[in-house]
């Protein structure tokens, strides 16, 4: 989890430091203070370098500054690691796991597990099937230990057939090793994928059944492929309109994560607030199980008070306070958290004010 963070020259700071408590952190403070800023940092160096916002990344970087800096020290168990990275208007300059360039991005990303949610996370239910697949993967990533290997493997076998489809120079023989190749680890993937999300729905259902039981959702993992045709049988088949347009259209890549309400498809069905409250269960439903792989989450909620109700927002507190992971939450208005938020602090809890690009710690541990 999270233990420290620095930061300097990153959106409208020019230097902040913010030492979050183990269970649940609650950061207030006007509108353009700042508050999302400091949990986009938080994800931004847990994903080695990502952001939930979206938009240019060149404006991370505060105006007239070179480049945006940010430290954070990372507690696994008796252990302490250390990242960091610097970030120019051009793109990242550096970025150092223990004071060495690590050998790949996965290796920060396992070390920091960082989940957010924010206005735009309606879009898991509204957006393009590439967020939920990349949702569902995330979570793979984090638990199942084989799953980046052959990721990997399916992802190298991806490239090559779609280069060698573009290339205009297709031989059968050559592309029938791509297809072998590309189908084996698909297969994998698919095993893989089928499993974690059995256990997923079911997280995914308690969680619903505490925020809004009237919602009767489904979770489905749809490939594309025909009935008990095989990926090898469904490469085969699109061969011909692969060859056409250069690019594969049968694979692991094509896999769908359809979120349903009432038997439909969510998006076809709920409103905006509805979907709001399925992604949060959503969300919710990955924490337990990064906690059984024996992970620490830090979980980041922007503007907590606008999203939920007060009902809604009680029983959100109470379920992250039940669980051995780290929340930290932004609110405009402390009014609208307090209650619930005094109630919890049994868990750890801390309390920060953020005004004009500096965050001062306004609560004491319990």
């Amino acid at each position: 989890m999270l233990a420290d963070l620095r930061l300097t020259d990153f959106r409208n700071y020019q230097q902040a430091e913010l030492s979050p408590a183990p269970g649940l952190n609650l950061i207030v403070g006007a509108n353009g203070s700042g508050k999302t800023s400091l949990l986009e940092a938080i994800y931004f160096i847990g994903s080695g370098g990502r952001s939930f916002r979206g938009g240019r990344l060149s404006r991370l970087v505060r105006d007239g500054a070179d480049a945006a800096t940010l430290f954070a020290r990372v507690e696994i168990g008796e252990n302490h690691h250390r990242l960091g990275i610097r970030r120019a208007p051009g793109g990242i300059q550096s970025l150092k796991l223990n004071g060495a360039t690590p050998g790949a991005l996965s290796d920060v990303a396992a070390l920091l597990p960082v989940l957010a949610l924010h206005p735009q996370s309606v879009e898991l239910i509204f957006g393009p099937s590439a967020l939920r697949r990349r949702f569902l993967d995330w979570g793979m990533f984090h638990v199942e230990h084989s799953f980046l290997p052959v990721w990997k493997e399916a992802s190298a076998a991806l490239k090559q057939r779609n280069a060698l489809l573009r290339s205009g120079r297709v031989t059968p023989r050559e592309l029938g090793y791509w297809d072998q190749k590309l189908a084996a680890s698909s297969d994998s993937i698919e095993r893989l994928r089928d499993g974690y999300l059995q256990r997923l729905k079911s997280r995914w259902l308690e969680a619903m059944a505490l925020l809004a039981p009237e919602i009767k959702g489904g979770l489905v993992l749809q490939t594309g492929r025909r009935e008990g045709e095989s990926y090898l049988d469904a490469l085969a088949r699109s061969r011909d309109e692969d060859l056409r347009r250069g690019f594969t259209h049968t694979g692991f890549h094509r896999a769908e994560l359809k979120i349903t309400a009432g038997g439909s498809l969510a998006r076809d069905r709920v409103s905006r607030g509805q979907a709001k409250i399925m992604t949060y269960g959503l969300v919710l439903a990955q924490l337990p199980l990064i906690q059984e792989a024996g992970k620490v989450c830090t979980l980041l909620v922007d503007d907590l008070g606008s999203e939920l109700d007060q009902t809604h927002r009680a029983t959100l507190l109470g379920f992250l306070a039940a669980g051995s992971h780290q929340t930290l939450i932004t609110a405009v208005d402390r009014e609208h958290l307090d209650p619930a938020f005094d109630e919890h602090k049994g868990a750890a809890a801390r309390m920060f004010h953020v005004e004009h690009g500096r965050v001062q710690r306004i609560s004491d541990d319990p």
